[in-house]
């Protein structure tokens, strides 16, 4: 069961890249092979008696898509390695404060190895649980503080995200392009020097973020040229309120395109 547990965390961060800091560029350092002291390391004990557990601790649940994505994911990984279903520990709709520290010990207590978040405000608890739980692997999905730590049992890992950014603002360019031929793009949709208004809703002024909407930009320039970005932050990875009153307010500005 432990050599599954370890699959489990070898399949999570493959499936990732591994990030010194959330949204650094993939060239900046290549991930090393793992040593056998580091193997060693990974290969922890069993806490407890009976059958070793996953604790998953989520920002949101399956009626939220990017939470969604991560139950997705886990459940296909925990299937391809032949665990049973019930070896996963399913924290919902935890928030970025103390909660998340008392999940994670929950988990553990409960007889997990490996715990997982999934918002970048949970980093901050996930490696406190880390320092105090040796015994225990904590992986916090996007983050940038885990190499810093020093922690052996504590990682950071995320998809490229920018990647599919940047796919997005090609498609987003494409529309931009058929409107401005289609004649439907107002003197209201430009600025002073005739480049086409785009806006942006992002969530914090973090790495993570400017990456994405930077990626978001260049997708839409590499097949229409003249536009300029406004980018406007909810303050918040999730909230449906602030989210519309951003848009709202950006296309009062004129944005044409919003991503």
């Amino acid at each position: 069961m432990k050599k599954k547990v370890l699959a489990l965390v070898t399949a999570t961060l493959m499936a990732c890249s591994l990030l010194a800091g959330c949204g650094a560029a993939p060239e900046a350092e290549a991930p090393a092979s793992s040593t056998p002291e580091e193997t060693a390391e990974a290969e922890v004990e069993k806490p407890a008696e009976g059958e070793s557990k996953v604790g998953v601790v989520l920002i949101g649940d399956e009626n939220e898509g990017y939470t969604y994505a991560h139950i997705m994911g886990i459940e296909q990984a925990v299937e391809a390695l032949g665990l049973p279903s019930d070896s996963v520990i399913w924290k919902y709709s935890i928030p970025e404060d103390e909660t998340c520290k008392d999940a994670i010990v929950d988990c553990i207590e409960s007889g997990a190895q490996l715990v997982i978040t999934n918002s970048y405000g949970h980093q901050s608890f996930a490696e406190q649980a880390a320092m105090e739980h040796p015994e225990v692997q904590i992986v916090a999905m996007t983050g940038d503080t885990a190499k810093a730590s020093g922690l052996p049992n504590f990682k950071n890992a995320f998809t490229k995200i920018y990647e599919a950014r940047y796919i997005g603002g090609l498609v987003a360019g494409l529309k931009l392009r058929e409107l401005d031929e289609a004649g439907q793009i107002g003197a209201n949709n430009k600025d002073a020097d005739g480049n086409v208004k785009i806006g942006y809703v992002g969530a914090y002024p973090y790495a993570e973020v400017v990456s994405g909407y930077t990626a978001f930009y260049l997708g839409i320039k590499s097949v229409y040229e003249n536009v300029v970005m406004d980018v406007q932050y909810t303050n918040s990875w999730f909230n449906i309120t602030a989210e519309n009153e951003a848009a709202l307010a950006l296309i009062d500005r004129g944005c044409i395109i919003i991503g």
